[in-house]
């Protein structure tokens, strides 16, 4: 009797399964939706010490207050929380509440946010989720970790500029306009999202193991016994 509640009780414990496809995964799925929405809408201002140069040219530090929005690293969360294959999922609910649904984007919605130098950066959450969650599947550690964050944060930088320079030479934005969206979205807000990633995902585990109890209800113990048997 104790060998059997001991048995159950091990199928609630994450051990790197995984994602499991059943109920509990699809509701994680939705709130990760309204996780990823609510980011983008929240800005927090970021306050430091950094070098600039002052009226006479020398360079001092001095304290700095950047804006900020931790959207990418939230996404990288998602990544790490679900997997790739349903942080891709939750990626596409992204585009198509924003398309057709409501103006979740961070400049609106519907579909002329297409010619928006921004949705190159939307467009990135759904290649970076991919080798993110790939690499953290195979082995959760301090390396990986690393290694995930740099990635997919440099994933979805280079397809947002990418993007933006695409939309130029079809004159649909300006090169000016290029250039502004680069020096806004890029520089120390890239290491911004590094960090931020970094942090998300030393969470993600501790978070995950949480919802491991959701996610592997009794739907999906049913599905992985019919594809036992």
């Amino acid at each position: 009797m104790n060998k059997r509640y001991k048995e159950q009780i091990e199928e609630f414990i994450y051990r790197g399964q995984k994602t499991p496809f059943g109920i509990g995964t699809i509701v994680v799925c939705f709130l990760c939706l309204l996780f990823l929405i609510v980011a983008t809408f929240t800005q927090i201002n970021v306050t430091h010490i950094w070098p600039v140069y002052d009226n006479a040219g020398n360079l001092v530090f001095e304290n700095v207050t950047h804006p900020y929005v931790a959207q990418i690293p939230v996404v990288i969360f998602i990544a790490a929380l679900l997997g790739p294959g349903y942080a891709l999922v939750v990626m596409l609910m992204y585009l198509i509440t924003g398309f057709f649904i409501w103006p979740v984007f961070a400049l609106g919605g519907g579909l002329a946010y297409i010619k928006s130098g921004l949705f190159g950066f939307i467009l990135g959450y759904i290649f970076a989720v991919i080798p993110t969650g790939k690499i953290l599947e195979k082995k959760y550690n301090l390396k990986s970790i690393i290694l995930a964050s740099l990635i997919g944060v440099i994933c979805i930088h280079l397809c947002g500029m990418l993007y933006c320079v695409i939309l130029a030479l079809l004159k649909v934005v300006s090169f000016s306009y290029v250039s502004s969206a680069i020096h806004s979205l890029g520089g120390i807000k890239t290491l911004y999202d590094i960090i931020a990633s970094f942090i998300f995902l030393i969470i993600a585990i501790p978070v995950k193991m949480v919802l491991w109890i959701a996610m592997k209800g009794p739907a999906s113990r049913k599905t992985q016994k019919t594809k036992a048997a």
